[in-house]
């Protein structure tokens, strides 16, 4: 029998074929593809630099575009991601916006490939990349990526790197108003019930614990979290100070005593940090920091954890801010909610330009109004006639109990806020901590506090 005079692969791992027709050869997506006739390359060397540099855009079935020797998609998109770099430097971007921009750039290579001529892509480009991003996220996020897209080319041509404006077409276009609307209504609301934070705080990690209480009680967001300084907390006087990463807004704000208490539980379990963490609150078990991953920051992760164990569905950590904004807005002061979530001030805002500050008292009076929606008033819808007496309590039942004890706090609290200088020092200096106590299940403490802010013998102290 003959042996077969068809030319062979120079090496068994050689990615393509010498096809019977004579040329090399590579099945793609279910076709042929051809490199070229083997007479003419018998080792195969030009077809395989070949493959490769189509091999991108052939797996994502795209028609391989002739080579260019000007500005390519590759070039433009890391030129325009080194500027961006530099705005981070200056402290004019955050690292995680230039993060996102980086994922976007990614999802561009892919949808259009890294070699094609920057100044080669039409409106039909355009349209396939609006369609990939479509097909990875929701309508506001496309009306996001869409403007980003636009504005890399557009840079692109006022530096003078591409020989003419972009032609976009009309396909490549930002979702309606309408339809971000509607997309939002079929999520439904994004925010917590009281129960679904119970249930967070009651499965949570110590660092989660305190985490989702700031979030809930401020709107303190995943990055701020990460970035979150030992110093910038007072648990004596029950103030976080600290600016909001994105916005660069200083925020004061009131701390429950619910907060100072798992606070000081993070700091009485915090590990040993690694180099470089020494001053962040929040670290790791494994010693590093919480500022990493493509979202910013790990803290999503951990909030998973406690989501799934606590059978909250299809909510997100930052979920917590918007809870907060929505509640707060009963509050009836937009003034100290915009202080507390670090917004920055609307272009014409005049009075935000002026205004040095926002008063203790205003910025109190609406996280105390979140803690009322989240922990409750103690109204139990009865006449204080109607309560029960029972003085004849035991110590366990007195630090178990939490309504009475919340309304205490409450009364304690509010009082201290009320007064001024020296009278508010001492209340301060004195009852804080004896809050924070009560809170973490002292019950010497808890007895205190009920004995002086709770309501006399009118007080029924029952068992949980």
């Amino acid at each position: 029998m003959a042996k077969s005079t068809r030319p062979k692969k120079p090496r068994p791992d050689f990615p393509l074929f010498p096809h019977r027709t004579g040329r090399w050869c590579k099945k793609v997506r279910g076709s042929f593809v051809y490199f070229g006739k083997v007479a003419d390359d018998p080792k195969g060397e030009k077809a395989l630099e070949k493959w490769l540099k189509q091999k991108d855009d052939l797996l994502a079935g795209r028609k391989p575009r002739p080579e260019t020797d000007g500005m390519t998609v590759d070039d433009l998109c890391n030129l325009w991601l080194q500027w961006k770099e530099q705005r981070v430097k200056s402290g004019d971007l955050s690292f995680r916006t230039w993060d996102g921009y980086k994922s976007l750039v990614s999802v561009i290579f892919a949808a259009v490939g890294r070699s094609r001529d920057a100044n080669d892509l039409g409106p039909d480009d355009f349209q396939a990349l609006r369609d990939a991003y479509a097909k990875r996220w929701g309508p506001a996020a496309v009306g996001v990526a869409v403007t980003m897209t636009r504005s890399i080319w557009k840079w692109g041509w006022n530096n003078k790197k591409l020989s003419a404006p972009a032609q976009f077409g009309s396909g490549f276009d930002k979702p309606s108003a309408k339809t971000v609307r509607q997309s939002k209504l079929g999520s439904g609301r994004r925010m917590f019930t009281p129960e679904q934070v119970k249930a967070l705080l009651a499965h949570a990690s110590t660092n989660m614990r305190a985490m989702l209480l700031l979030g809930v009680q401020a709107g303190v967001g995943n990055t701020d979290l990460g970035l979150l300084r030992i110093a910038a907390i007072n648990l004596e006087s029950g103030w976080l100070e600290l600016p909001r990463a994105k916005t660069a807004i200083m925020r004061r704000i009131p701390l429950w005593p619910e907060t100072i208490a798992a606070v000081r539980e993070v700091l009485a379990n915090r590990p040993k940090p690694k180099a470089g963490n020494e001053s962040l609150l929040f670290i790791s078990p494994r010693g590093v920091n919480y500022v990493s991953g493509r979202r910013g920051t790990n803290v999503w992760k951990e909030f998973q954890a406690a989501a799934v164990a606590a059978g909250v569905e299809n909510r997100t950590f930052y979920d917590a801010r918007r809870t907060f904004c929505t509640v707060a807005d009963g509050a009836k002061d937009p003034v100290a909610v915009t202080h507390l979530m670090g917004h920055a001030p609307k272009s014409g805002d005049m009075s935000a330009i002026y205004r040095q500050f926002v008063a203790d008292e205003r910025l109190r009076a609406v996280t105390d109004h979140v803690h009322d929606w989240l922990f409750g008033t103690g109204d139990t819808g009865q006449d204080d006639d109607e309560v029960d007496v029972d003085t004849d309590t035991t110590d366990t039942e007195a630090g178990q109990d939490d309504e009475p004890l919340t309304i205490a706090i409450h009364k304690a609290r509010k009082a201290i806020a009320e007064t001024a200088g020296p009278v508010q020092t001492t209340l301060r200096d004195v009852w804080l901590p004896e809050i924070t106590r009560a809170v973490q299940g002292d019950v010497e403490a808890a007895r205190r506090v009920l004995a002086t802010w709770g309501d006399g013998p009118k007080l029924r102290v029952v068992s949980g």
